[in-house]
């Protein structure tokens, strides 16, 4: 009795660890689903998880399979549930009640106010996922567990696990060359778990290689391994264990527990399935780039055909060179050397005549010089008597204007008009603007300047520094925002210094406590006494835009009102200080013309005009015109003269310059015919070795040209390949991850659960400990019969003998 309560008790605890681990696993697969037919005021949300537990004795036969389900409903209302089950023994966890069943369906209407539980419990009818197998070897024998019982030695335990879910599936991956292909692949529904197991204190030099291994707190050492049961992260098959040095051996219990899971979802797994889509993409860019790298080589290949080719053209023509170098260019250069230098004996002597000719020529060129100049004396002394003929008539003409003129002479005139100007001249005009030079500014651009010292306009420039604003105003301004900016800080400074102030360091440290009193409050009326300085500033800044700059352009408004002396002399009202002063200067020429205008002689008539031709009654004029004519022709005739003699002063100089720039072009046809000599020796030996050389490489070619083609073949067609295999095998990874998910979301679960609800299985066996108990309690159930049977035959005895 003793060993079946100590069994139910496991039991419960086992299925409450299973439901434990599948509500794990829902808490990190997402959000949970509405389920379908909630009616009320709320929602209800419904987790359904299934926990199938599977008991076995320790040589692996199946004792017992059940599912446990749980319906965890949470939330405020009515919801009719119909959650598929095993209706095979079907039992309730929570009461003596049954439940409603409908075609394998657990059908069930629920009040639910918070949360609400259903557990049910039913025999298992499914197939399982998991094969378990244990191997056991005893001093290197293998044996079954119950052999191991009371044994002392080395003992050496092998698990096997096998996901038993695998079918064939069909998928389609990239070529790696642009296409895809379709292979058969195997494809399990992704299973994780972990075996655990606990070694107990006669099993000592407990070892492994893939337990993670801590003590159980009793003297025992507990054992876990975990398992990722799919391919290609892992395998379907995981083989494990461990040796122990065993004194009365046992054969402990084992606990495995597995759940299905997505790959691509979960977090330990999803960087892997990232990196079989990675190797995938990887392969077909290898493939893609050696294709490309073999499409130049068999360029190259044709290249150095090509080249192969016109090597043995160009040695053809070496050849052909390196004979005409030899026989005919060498001897023809040195026989041109020779004319050459007689040449340039001959150019010298020919230049020294020209030198002698140039002289000569220059010296009539001097003379014919001196005689164009006496001729253009004489025309200029003409020209000043026809000159002076016109200034006398136009003196005549104009007598009022001399008489002008004589005015505008006088000093006491002049020192008024310029007086006048002057003041004009500093007074300027509305459209001066001021300058950087103080005796450059007018009355008004100065006063244009004052109001740019008060504050620039948008878009003027600083005169001394362009680009700026230089006003006071606007330092004015530019100083307040500065103030202005400063004041949040300074408040801010104050209250961060209170507050290390009244903070725990500083208020024990004497030092401390006084250095801040002393600060915080000149820091805590700063923020006041710069708002004070803001406040001041700028009704110092309103102050110049509103009166100091309009006061300013009303004073150059009063000084120039900008219009014309006309409209001045219509409208004295309108007019400024200086289109007053322009009406005094426009005044003076007009009084001037007046008093000039009435002065006329006759002494037109008895000079003449000269417009009418020579009179001989006006001998001035008449002589002045013949003179005019005599000197002209004279100065022409010259003219030619000199004209004629520069050109052959100038041929001359020509023919002598070019007999020595003749001489110099010899000398340098001499020493480039020598040159031409000796560097024609050397190409025909350069010629000689360029031959040899070309007959070299284009025995060389045919190689490259093969090379080529070998690369091709052997290398950057190989790599391409590999690459295009890469790029499947790394495809196919990825679609057995893939094709593995979906069976994972699909058949994640036994039975299922119900509709909008979230749900999940977690599986869990059980392998039985073999510890000899079995045995004894047969040993003694048969002692206890033996002395049940004496006591009754005892009994009988008595009862003859008293009788």
């Amino acid at each position: 009795m003793r060993k079946l309560r100590s069994m139910s008790r496991t039991t419960r605890r086992t299925a409450a660890a299973a439901s434990a681990v599948a509500l794990a696993a829902l808490t990190t697969s997402g959000p949970v689903a509405l389920a379908a037919g909630t009616t009320g005021d709320g929602k209800v949300d419904v987790v359904n998880t299934e926990t199938v537990q599977v008991y076995m004795d320790a040589d692996g036969r199946v004792e017992s399979r059940r599912v446990y389900e749980q319906l965890v409903l949470t939330g405020k209302g009515t919801v009719d549930v119909e959650n598929p089950v095993s209706t095979k023994g079907l039992r309730n966890l929570d009461g003596f009640g049954g439940f409603e069943v409908k075609d394998g369906e657990q059908v069930g209407t629920f009040d639910v106010d918070g949360a609400t539980r259903a557990r049910s419990v039913s025999d298992f009818d499914g197939e399982l996922p998991l094969d378990i197998d244990v191997e056991y070897s005893l001093n290197g024998t293998k044996v079954k567990p119950g052999d191991v019982v009371g044994k002392d030695g080395r003992l050496d335990v092998t698990f096997v696990v096998k996901n038993t879910t695998s079918e064939s599936r069909e998928v389609t991956v990239p070529d790696g060359k642009g296409g895809s292909v379709t292979r058969t692949v195997d494809v399990a529904i992704p299973m994780v778990g972990s075996l655990t197991t606990v070694a107990p204190p006669n099993f000592a030099d407990v070892q492994s290689d893939q337990a993670n291994m801590a003590g159980d707190g009793r003297g025992g050492t507990k054992l876990s391994f975990t398992m990722t049961l799919f391919p290609p992260i892992g395998s379907p098959e995981a083989r494990f264990g461990y040796t122990a040095a065993i004194t009365d051996g046992v054969v402990p219990r084992i606990d495995v527990s597995a759940l299905p899971v997505n790959p691509l979802k979960s977090p330990s797994f999803k960087t892997a399935a990232t990196s079989y889509q990675s190797g995938a993409d990887t392969g077909a860019q290898l493939a893609d780039g050696a294709l490309e790298i073999d499409s130049n080589l068999l360029k190259l290949r044709d290249g150095a055909s090509d080249l192969l080719a016109g090597l043995l053209q160009l040695q053809a023509g070496s050849e052909k060179l390196q004979s005409g170098l030899v026989g005919k260019a060498a001897p023809g250069a040195g026989r041109l050397a020779d004319g050459t230098g007689k040449a340039l004996a001959g150019s010298g002597k020919l230049a020294a005549g020209a030198g002698d000719l140039s002289a000569g020529i220059g010296k009539a060129d001097d003379g014919g010089a001196k005689l164009d100049t006496g001729a253009a004396q004489l025309v200029a002394g003409q020209k000043a008597l026809a000159a002076g003929l016109e200034k006398l008539y136009a003196g005549v003409e104009d007598l009022p204007a001399q008489v002008q003129a004589q005015v505008t002479a006088d000093p006491q005139y002049q020192a008024l008009t310029g007086a006048l100007s002057a003041v004009l001249a500093g007074i300027g005009t509305l459209a001066d603007q001021p300058r950087a030079n103080p005796a450059e500014n007018t009355l008004l651009g100065g006063l244009k300047g004052l109001t740019y010292g008060l504050r620039y306009p948008a878009g003027a420039d600083c005169v001394n520094a362009p680009g700026t604003k230089c006003g006071i105003l606007d330092g004015i301004d530019t100083v307040k925002a500065g103030i202005d900016s400063q004041r949040a800080g300074a408040g801010a400074l104050g209250a961060a210094l209170h507050a290390a102030r009244t903070s725990a360091g500083c208020a024990t440290d004497p030092v401390c406590s006084a250095s801040l009193d002393a600060i915080i409050p000149s820091l805590t009326a700063l923020p006041t006494k710069l708002q004070q300085a803001s406040e001041a500033l700028g009704a110092l800044s309103d102050a110049g835009d509103d009166r100091m700059i309009p006061g300013i352009n009303l004073m150059r408004s009063r000084i120039s009102a900008g219009v014309s002396p006309a409209t001045c002399s219509a409208n004295p009202a309108g007019c400024g200080a200086r289109e007053a002063l322009l009406a005094v200067q426009g005044g003076i020429p007009q009084l001037v013309n007046a008093v000039s205008s009435n002065i006329r002689t006759t002494l037109l008539g008895a000079i003449g005009t000269g417009a009418a031709g020579c009179d001989t009654t006006k001998t001035l004029q008449c002589g002045a015109n013949a003179l005019s004519t005599g000197t002209l022709r004279l100065s022409a005739g010259v003219t030619e003269l000199v004209h004629g003699l520069g050109l052959l002063d100038d041929g001359g100089s020509q023919l002598a310059a070019g007999a020595g720039d003749l001489a110099d072009g010899l000398g340098e046809l001499d020493t480039g015919a020598h040159d031409l000599a000796e560097g024609l020796g050397d190409a025909a030996d350069g010629s000689t070795r360029l031959a040899e050389g070309l007959g070299e490489a284009a025995a060389g070619a045919p190689k490259l040209v093969d090379g080529a083609g070998r690369l091709s073949d052997e290398g950057t067609r190989v790599i391409a390949g590999k690459g295009a295999a890469t790029a499947q095998d790394y495809g196919t990874l990825y679609a057995v991850l893939e094709q593995g998910a979906k069976r994972a979301d699909a058949e994640r679960m036994a039975y299922g659960a119900p509709t909008g609800a979230a749900g999940l299985t977690a599986y869990t066996y059980v392998i039985g400990a073999e510890d000899g108990e079995g045995g004894r309690n047969w040993v003694r159930a048969a002692g206890g019969s033996v002395l049940l049977a004496a006591g009754g035959g005892a009994f009988l005895l008595r009862r003859r003998l008293l009788a």
